[in-house]
């Protein structure tokens, strides 16, 4: 059977959502979406240049100290070298110098006891000995000079007068005379 309402009910509208259709809202909800995520997409691209110039700044300073500092390190490099061959320098005149005290104080001795009226022809070493010739104005300035090396401390004793003889000169006479000692350094 088939029934038929003839009366007239209005019946009531089924609720819709305010706006447009559901279709229209998933659309717009969607285009929200897509406009926030393209805005933090170009707020993040900002902040990264702005740290990518950041850093080419960053980097444009270390490069320009890099270069001030190889200047620096091209001259501490100057002043180790220099400073080395400095230190090879002074190794090598305090060598020079140790091995040459004992013919320096011996020179110094001997100059230092030379009265006034003598000089010196020849001075020779042959090891510890040493063999002095000279002329002397007369025998005392001689023996002067010969107590003068002994009393120095670097001569053994005695400082043997090998021979003295008396020459004429037109201006007067002089002593010519060899001296014969033995050298020793004090120690120290």
């Amino acid at each position: 059977m088939i029934r038929i309402n003839l009366m007239a009910v209005e019946r009531g509208r089924t609720a819709r959502w305010f706006g447009p259709e559901l279709g229209n809202k998933v659309t717009l909800a969607c285009c929200a979406i897509f406009v926030a995520v393209l805005a933090v997409v170009v707020w993040q691209s900002r902040l990264a240049g702005r740290e990518t110039a950041r850093l080419d700044d960053d980097l444009l300073d270390v490069n320009q100290e890099l270069a001030a500092m190889a200047d620096v390190v091209g001259r501490r490099n100057e002043f180790e070298a220099r400073s080395t061959e400095m230190a090879r320098r002074v190794a090598l005149i305090e060598e020079l110098r140790n091995g040459q005290s004992g013919p320096v104080r011996m020179l110094d001795q001997v100059s230092r006891g030379l009265p006034e009226g003598v000089w010196l022809t020849e001075l020779r070493q042959e090891g510890a000995n040493i063999t002095i010739q000279g002329r002397a104005t007369n025998l005392t300035v001689l023996s002067d000079l010969v107590v003068a090396l002994e009393s120095s401390g670097y001569f053994a004793l005695p400082v043997d007068i090998v021979d003295s003889q008396l020459e004429p000169q037109t201006e007067g006479d002089v002593v010519r005379f060899e001296l014969r000692a033995e050298f020793l350094v004090p120690s120290s």
